[in-house]
């Protein structure tokens, strides 16, 4: 089992943040590998897209908390991957925090290390990237970043 962590800040509003960051039409804007997001209902969300030519069509669950700008998440998958992530801030500053818990199975662990050697730092570049995505889009300067792992 590992866990992952990284911030980055934004120069945008904590609410314009998280109006983005949490609307599901936009994960497949910021987030790696993920083509498309549809809400399923209550805090249920499928999402597809391809990682290192493996195609995937997922499950889960997507919980918005307004009050404390956080998201949880969590797969049905076979794998055990839930995480969270928060927006902090005040005026035209934020901190955006980005948690993921994941235990995957035998064979997706091995092709998650083989493009860096390394699942941690194949999930650490993902992660930055989504937070680079993030950041790109809301101070105008570009979109999507896909990590090398990705492709």
């Amino acid at each position: 089992m590992s866990e992952y962590e990284e911030s980055v800040s934004v120069h945008a509003s904590s609410e314009d943040v998280f109006k983005f960051v949490s609307d599901i039409h936009n994960l497949p804007k910021y987030l790696p590998t993920i083509k498309g997001a549809e809400p399923e209902g209550g805090e249920r969300v499928q999402v597809h897209g391809e990682a290192r030519g493996h195609k995937y069509d997922n499950d889960g669950k997507f919980r918005v908390d307004h009050a404390q700008h956080r998201i949880e998440w969590s797969s049905d998958g076979e794998n055990d991957y839930s995480g969270w992530l928060e927006v902090k801030g005040q005026g035209a500053s934020s901190q955006v925090t980005v948690h993921l818990h994941f235990n995957p199975k035998p064979q997706q662990d091995r092709r998650l290390a083989e493009p860096t050697g390394s699942r941690d730092e194949t999930m650490q570049e993902g992660l930055e990237a989504a937070l680079k995505s993030i950041q790109n889009i809301l101070e105008g300067h570009g979109g999507k970043e896909e990590p090398p792992a990705a492709s």
